[in-house]
């Protein structure tokens, strides 16, 4: 019963701070990503091209993750309204 209780605990935490963790974990990937960027040498036109694609899937999912931790914050606030 312990159990439960303690995964009750982990998953309210989250939940309260799911804004916050989607923000982090968005920001991070874009940081891993621009510095991937920083890495890479080939300067050629098609490698450039590639990049700012990556580069736009990376800041949509980015996006989607912080928007998604928003989203999960506010329906648990009002959920608790309710």
């Amino acid at each position: 019963m312990e159990a439960l209780n303690a995964l009750n605990e982990i998953v309210t935490l989250l939940q309260q701070n799911a804004a916050k963790i989607g923000i982090t974990i968005a920001g991070l990937m874009v940081a891993v990503y621009a510095i991937a960027i920083m890495l890479d040498n080939d300067q050629s036109p098609t490698a450039r091209t590639e990049r700012w694609a990556k580069l736009k899937r990376v800041f949509i999912c980015a996006a989607i993750i912080a928007g998604a931790g928003a989203f999960v914050s506010l329906a648990t606030g009002l959920g608790k309204m309710l």
